[in-house]
């Protein structure tokens, strides 16, 4: 008698091992959440810039021409470019003093504004700000101007200007 033969051995399956805990990448999640807030910014003052910049487009024609004609000491075209609460204030007589004063001490260079903002106001409506800095006519120094444009009867008109030797800022007065 031969001996029976052992019975084949149940096949073995092994098991694949455990995939290792997934490791907590704290680092590249404040990393990603910071990209994201940096571009997020980033988008914002870019959208606030082109804003403004498209908002005061109009605005800024007419206030550099205002400049433009005070430094060429253009009185009638001054006075032109300005609206009816402005023309309320002063007369064109008082207008026509200061423009002559200030391109007497102005150079005739043209300039751009140095500062622009854009306020609106149930009370005042749209007002544009720009500050400009003016060589003065010796070359000694400089004159700072602000003009403030505002949006009547359809249109931009200079509402209110000023001059300073010292810099202005684009708060509307």
């Amino acid at each position: 008698m031969t001996a029976p033969e052992p019975a084949p051995a149940p096949p073995y399956e092994q098991m694949p091992p455990p995939p290792p805990p997934r490791k907590r990448r704290t680092g590249r999640i404040i990393l990603i959440v910071l990209a994201a807030m940096f571009v997020g910014l980033v988008l914002l003052i870019g959208g606030c810039f082109l804003l403004v910049n498209e908002s005061t487009k109009d605005a800024q024609k007419v206030s550099d021409e205002f400049v433009t004609a005070v430094q060429a000491g253009d009185t009638a075209k001054a006075y032109s470019l300005t609206g009816p609460s402005f023309r309320e204030a002063t007369s064109e007589a008082d207008t026509a003093e200061f423009v002559k004063s200030i391109s007497a001490l102005v150079s005739k260079d043209a300039v751009a504004p140095d500062g622009k903002a854009i306020s609106t106001s149930t009370d005042n409506g749209k007002i544009a700000v720009f500050t400009y800095k003016l060589k003065a006519a010796e070359g000694n120094g400089s004159v700072y101007f602000k003009t403030q444009i505002r949006d009547e009867q359809g249109r931009w008109q200079v509402m209110n200007f000023r001059s300073a030797e010292t810099a202005l800022d684009t708060d509307v007065e």
